[in-house]
């Protein structure tokens, strides 16, 4: 039953120099084609369900199935809430069992950002949910095909950055240092002088969005200077999208609706496997690591006691008391 926070996986992740892919998922498919992908590497895994993809996957129905078919894997994943811009996606997101969030305030103000994601993190953590927070902005469109240039204007300042995590608390930032939300518009230029003086500034695992269309040499690169979570939707979206276009030409655009679903589902997986293998998070559940107690999806490191229903319990009983809390504190009953 290897259900576990985000934190750990990043942890691990950072004391051993790889990065821990985050896939977004949109269907039954793709959730399918990911774990099974880490399976087969090997690999801890990180499920994301992105809130711009609320008008096409639902959450509360698809969390059901992803917490049956990571209950019989055999590798640690974290279920993650992926651009969470508004409390409701949060609480949400919780009651569904996620076990980690993203609250996105890079659109804020500074001071604004400060007190949204200090809120979230106090919620979280009171049931060792692990926080992600957004500082700078990522520009882009979620799997936009027409091409984005990054903004520098728009890049995270090292020192804010350190004042950022010292006051939240979060355990992850995502930053800014040329990647952009779906396609390029020309070569990528990520600022790596930039990711190391983050890196040195906060101490915390770092988060690269917009990870699709980067070179193996700056995604092993930024690793090296910080970055621990990758997230990817783009390169699946359209490795999904090739696979089912190659049975179509091929059939003259006649064929079965099961045969189109398993041509992206394989499309999916073929990508997935080679992003895990490139972030450096191939085979690391091989051998036992302080990740086997909390995941105990297999017999590398022992069982594990605690299940995943405890989990949901602690999570959803931490949801409560914010929710009795900020009712209490502005006096609605």
């Amino acid at each position: 039953m290897p259900l576990v926070p985000m934190g750990d996986l990043l942890a691990w992740a950072q004391r051993d120099g790889y990065a821990v892919p985050a896939f977004d998922l949109v269907n039954l498919e793709w959730l399918q084609a990911f774990v099974e992908a880490a399976e087969d590497r090997r690999s801890p895994l990180i499920l994301a369900i992105a809130q711009v993809h609320f008008p096409w996957v639902d959450m509360e129905l698809i969390s059901p199935a992803i917490h049956k078919i990571v209950a019989q894997a055999n590798v640690p994943v974290a279920v993650h809430l992926d651009h969470g811009v508004d409390f409701n996606a949060v609480v949400r997101a919780l009651r569904c069992g996620f076990t980690s969030i993203m609250f996105d305030g890079s659109d804020k103000p500074f001071e604004e950002n400060v007190a949204l994601v200090s809120k979230v993190v106090e919620m979280c953590h009171s049931a060792g949910i692990t926080v992600e927070a957004e500082l700078g902005h990522v520009g882009g469109e979620e799997g936009g095909m027409a091409g984005t240039a990054a903004e520098e204007r728009f890049f995270t300042d090292p020192e804010e950055a350190r004042e950022f995590v010292r006051r939240t608390g979060v355990d992850a930032l995502a930053v800014s240092i040329g990647n952009v939300h779906g396609a390029y518009k020309g070569e990528p230029r990520l600022d790596f002088d930039r990711l190391r003086r983050l890196r040195d500034a906060t101490g915390i695992p770092l988060v690269l969005h917009g990870g699709s269309g980067l070179s193996q040499e700056d995604y092993q690169r930024a690793i090296s200077l910080g970055i621990h979570k990758i997230n990817i939707y783009a390169d699946l979206s359209n490795a999904g999208t090739r696979a089912v276009w190659e049975l179509l030409k091929g059939a003259e655009g006649r064929e079965k609706f099961t045969l189109v679903s398993q041509a992206a589902r394989e499309g999916v997986y073929a990508e997935a496997c080679r992003k895990i293998d490139i972030f450096g998070c191939a085979d690391r559940c091989r051998e036992p690591t302080p990740l086997c107690e909390l995941c105990g999806g297999c017999d590398v490191g022992g069982r594990r006691a605690v299940t995943d229903a405890a989990l949901v319990s602690k999570v959803t009983e931490a949801v409560l008391r914010a929710l009795q809390d900020s009712r209490a504190g502005t006096g609605k009953h």
